[in-house]
């Protein structure tokens, strides 16, 4: 089962990003979220792992959970000019298209999930392979195969050019 998770799930750890406190959030840290949104996307992730390790009804349901970034071609569209932090957490989220469809495959064909202790439970996030991430994808890359295709700063590269400049004035 593929379940569509956010990447609210873990928001605490952007502060920490955006503070220069922490490099990169990967799917392995548990979820963190400082908002009632994010908390129930945490909740629902967790019930999935109830499921995952077949207390239910003895039977392992094999759960992927897609954090999904920021599936728009737009966000640059309404960063204010010189605005560089926002940018780069667009630049970041983004996940196009092409790789949103990649990815949905690859979560629903992969080869079995499961983990070291045999929980068939799995959480990627759902971005492209962007220069400017600050979620790890390494994971996706492992367990199902995700190649993205596509990096929101050769995507954007003329919007980000008129953002950086406006930053220097």
């Amino acid at each position: 089962m593929v379940a569509a998770s956010s990447n609210h799930a873990g928001d605490y750890y952007e502060r920490l990003i955006w503070a220069s406190r922490l490099e990169m959030v990967t799917p392995e840290m548990p979820p963190r979220s400082d908002n009632w949104y994010g908390w129930a996307k945490a909740a629902y992730e967790l019930l999935g792992f109830v499921f995952a390790t077949g207390k239910v009804d003895g039977r392992k349901l094999e759960i992927v959970q897609w954090r999904i970034g920021a599936p728009r071609d737009d966000d640059l569209d309404r960063i204010e000019p010189g605005d560089i932090k926002t940018m780069h957490r667009a630049l970041g989220a983004y996940l196009s298209r092409r790789d949103q469809v990649q990815e949905a495959i690859r979560m629903v064909e992969a080869d079995p999930i499961a983990d070291e202790h045999g929980v068939p439970f799995l959480i990627v996030y759902g971005i492209s392979g962007n220069t400017h991430r600050f979620w790890s994808i390494a994971n996706a890359r492992q367990k199902i195969g995700y190649a993205p295709e596509d990096d929101s700063q050769v995507n954007f590269a003329d919007r980000i050019a008129a953002i950086a400049r406006a930053a220097r004035r």
